[in-house]
């Protein structure tokens, strides 16, 4: 095998498409015993498919950004020395020397992914799963402060939806209610009760009119694709979120989102800011460094 053939295979098995990683890998599979090194790339494969699956890797082949910095994509915890030295990997100890050279998981691919996740969750489950969400944080939130602002969302399909909690939290401890309108490049919060007329406020949602008042939400309810344990939130790729909570520090952001939306990392650059807590239908997640 020459250089050239050795190349294309390393693209196909760093590619962001599962069909081409999957030909790639099979190429390595297939010529690794004229050459050795095609061992590594069939490891390398398997590791991206996994990755690109939601999954944690298998051999430590695969890298994220975290806070803009390059690391490891998470590892299975299982994995030894002995067979990493099957597919020709050095061991365990050398893992992070990796990170500085392996692929990257991108945003693209794993919004693919989660997207046809949440595709899959049916209005009935996202109803019930809406109420599980409204025990789970009206338990968390459950301390008023004077003159709080909670701003939930209109929610896309298949989207988890936090208005049952906005709704209880107002009707128990009477916080003011938002809802978000795009405005621009920006994200406007207007104050919202329950049963105002609503307008289109862009990309499929719904909130109040020109009239209704600006508010400074002091919690605010994150809609998102992604998450993961690290308070890493990974949206639908417009920024408006996170514009808005890097101009906004004092504000508590809170992300609602189903069980199937957790990976294993989050890619994140400097500026992105974690979220405090992500609140699903079966559990509250605070990171440790919030």
């Amino acid at each position: 095998m020459n250089d050239d053939e050795f190349a294309a295979i390393r693209r196909q098995v760093a590619s962001d498409d599962p069909a081409e990683i999957e030909r790639g890998h099979a190429r390595a599979l297939g010529c690794m015993a004229e050459e050795p090194r095609c061992r590594a790339l069939a490891a390398a494969a398997y590791d991206r498919g996994r990755a690109l699956a939601g999954r944690s890797q298998k051999f430590g082949t695969q890298a994220v950004l975290h806070q803009g910095r390059r690391e490891l994509w998470p590892v299975d915890r299982t994995t030894t020395d002995s067979e990493r030295a099957k597919w020709g990997l050095p061991g365990i100890a050398h893992l992070r020397e990796q990170a500085t050279e392996a692929p990257l998981v991108g945003k693209a691919p794993l919004r693919r992914l989660l997207r046809e996740r949440v595709g899959c969750i049916g209005d009935d489950e996202v109803a019930r799963r809406a109420q599980a969400i409204a025990h789970r944080g009206f338990q968390w939130l459950a301390t008023p402060e004077p003159g709080a602002v909670l701003a939930a969302y209109w929610p896309l399909p298949g989207e988890a939806d936090p208005r049952p909690l906005a709704l209880a939290l107002a009707e128990r401890h009477g916080w003011s209610l938002a809802l978000p309108v795009v405005t621009g490049d920006e994200l406007v919060f207007r104050r919202w009760s329950d049963g105002d007329e609503l307008v289109p406020a862009g990309f499929g949602t719904f909130g109040p009119g020109a009239g209704a008042p600006a508010v400074a939400p002091t919690i605010l309810l994150a809609p998102l694709l992604g998450y993961d344990e690290r308070g890493g939130r990974l949206g639908q790729g417009k920024g408006y979120y996170d514009r808005y909570l890097a101009q906004a520090p004092d504000c508590l952001a809170v992300g609602i989102a189903h069980g199937e939306q957790r990976l294993p990392a989050v890619p994140t650059m400097a500026h992105d800011r974690a979220l405090a807590a992500v609140l699903t239908e079966a559990s509250a997640i605070r990171p440790a460094s919030t």
